[in-house]
């Protein structure tokens, strides 16, 4: 299951988080998405809103089975606004939370980005203190705990995983004649692990594309 979350800022930014679930049992049906989008905003509100500032909004949960190319979807739509009260950070500004899995790799790490806390959070210029470092990520693992723990329709036991969709690389030469690595898919299915644990970073996370162009 790819879980979306949705977020608007107040200055009309956008922003979005995104995680994966395994299920032990039936594929879900359209209404077992839309339940299981429902819960993950009512837990978002309790464990995950408190973390961020009130200038950002979860708008829409959207759920989709990708176990197979015709899988269902659900959606939760509505307004559940952070409840962090401080000075705002810039819209590209957010929290970096790394997985823990049991797979060693060289690479980049699995992880996924929130909305940021406020000014008051901050150790320095760049950095969060340790005490929202550690309430980062008591209601990270909180939250999924709370997902991994819901009994929906058929679908069975809920497990919070990784997808690893590309192994390795190829040597592609364009019609320029340079030659680039290009990453290679994965076949026959994406790799799943299974998520451990959570590491909050200490250093500001960045997300570059909520940054407007500017003519002045």
């Amino acid at each position: 299951m790819r879980c979306r979350l949705d977020y608007t800022q107040t200055d009309d930014y956008k922003g979005g988080s995104r995680f994966f679930l395994s299920y032990s049992g039936s594929a879900p049906t359209a209404g077992n998405c839309a339940t299981l989008a429902s819960d993950i905003a009512t837990q978002w509100a309790s464990d995950l809103a408190p973390l961020m500032g009130s200038d950002w909004v979860l708008t829409e949960v959207d759920v989709l089975d990708i176990a197979t190319d015709s899988g269902s979807s659900g959606q939760w739509t509505g307004s559940e606004s952070g409840s962090r009260s401080g000075m705002a950070f810039a819209a590209q500004v957010a929290t970096n939370i790394e997985y823990d899995i049991a797979r060693r790799y060289r690479g980049g790490k699995p992880r996924m980005f929130l909305p940021p806390g406020v000014a008051d959070d901050a150790a320095d210029l760049s950095h969060w203190s340790t005490d929202f470092i550690s309430e980062v990520n008591s209601a990270i693992a909180t939250f999924f705990t709370a997902i991994n723990a819901l009994d929906i329709g058929a679908m069975g036991t809920l497990q919070h995983v990784s997808l690893s969709y590309y192994e390795s690389f190829t040597n592609v030469t364009n019609s320029s004649g340079r030659t680039r690595a290009a990453p290679k898919y994965r076949t026959p299915a994406a790799l799943v692990d299974t998520v451990n644990g959570y590491a909050t970073k200490g250093q500001f996370g960045s997300q570059k594309r909520r940054r407007a162009a500017s003519s002045y």
